[in-house]
């Protein structure tokens, strides 16, 4: 294909693509409600558990917050039903300059990440967010005259539970990324695992930023699985290595060369 016609052929993608989204989020519209609901249930729970069971109340200060709160529920919505098909048209543009290697590579990592990225938003919602908002809420009390209440915004609860999920999400990307950079031979199993020592220190500081409450609780229930999620990196990259020495080891008994690298190596 000429130039030409390779920027015809991704424009023709792109405009698929933009269809498929644009069709997702006309159709999440309906749902956008039940959206809301799922996505708040454990702001709900710790709203239960921290007020002594009062039924969660969430306030909106403008007119048009509902809207637009609604409004960015059915594009994430329509993200996550669309990404399958808006990747397969983007693997149909890329996927002929790719070798047979390079196409089940690329197929592993998009699998893995894809899959890391939900584990992890799912491990945000059923354990950190509750726990979480159950610590920030339990601030509402009562001191003699002074009564202390919460007035949480739909829009709040919405972006604190949306960077939650992200914030886990993008965390549990830590072994597809060390995966990719052992394979290219950047990092060594060896170093990772000499770098023990102030990973579990780093994991705390990466956990404190990656999560939007201030609490310690939740800074703390990311930083175990990122600690977790390193040593797993660790294993990862040793495996690749280690399968990388067997074929260079297989290559070298059948040309005769010594392709096997050294210590410094």
């Amino acid at each position: 294909m000429s130039f030409v016609e390779h920027l015809a052929e991704l424009r023709l993608r792109l405009r698929n693509a933009a269809f498929i989204f644009i069709v997702a989020v006309l159709g999440s519209f309906p749902f956008v409600k039940k959206y809301f609901v799922v996505l708040i249930r454990p702001a709900t729970k710790a709203w239960a558990v921290a007020l002594h069971g009062t039924p969660a109340t969430f306030h909106f200060k403008s007119p048009t917050e509902p809207f637009w709160v609604y409004t960015k529920l059915a594009m994430y919505g329509a993200v996550l039903v669309a990404s399958p098909l808006v990747f397969w048209e983007l693997w149909k543009f890329i996927a002929p300059g790719l070798y047979k290697k390079e196409k089940r590579m690329a197929l592993w990592v998009t699998i893995a990440t894809a899959t890391c990225f939900l584990g992890g938003a799912l491990f945000g919602y059923f354990v950190i967010c509750t726990p979480a908002l159950t610590y920030m809420l339990s601030f509402a009390e009562t001191m003699g005259d002074v009564v202390i209440q919460p007035t949480i915004m739909m829009e709040e609860v919405v972006g604190f539970m949306l960077a939650m999920l992200m914030g886990t999400g993008v965390a549990f990307e830590l072994p597809v990324i060390m995966a990719v950079l052992g394979w290219l031979g950047i990092v060594k199993a060896k170093q990772l695992w000499k770098f023990n020592k102030y990973a579990l220190i780093l994991s705390t500081v990466v956990g404190g930023i990656l999560t939007p409450g201030p609490d310690v609780l939740s800074q703390v229930l990311m930083a175990g699985p990122l600690f977790l999620l390193y040593n797993v990196s660790i294993l990862i990259v040793w495996i690749i290595e280690r399968a990388a020495r067997e074929r260079l080891a297989k290559l070298a008994k059948e040309t005769g060369a010594d392709l096997l690298p050294t210590k410094d190596d």
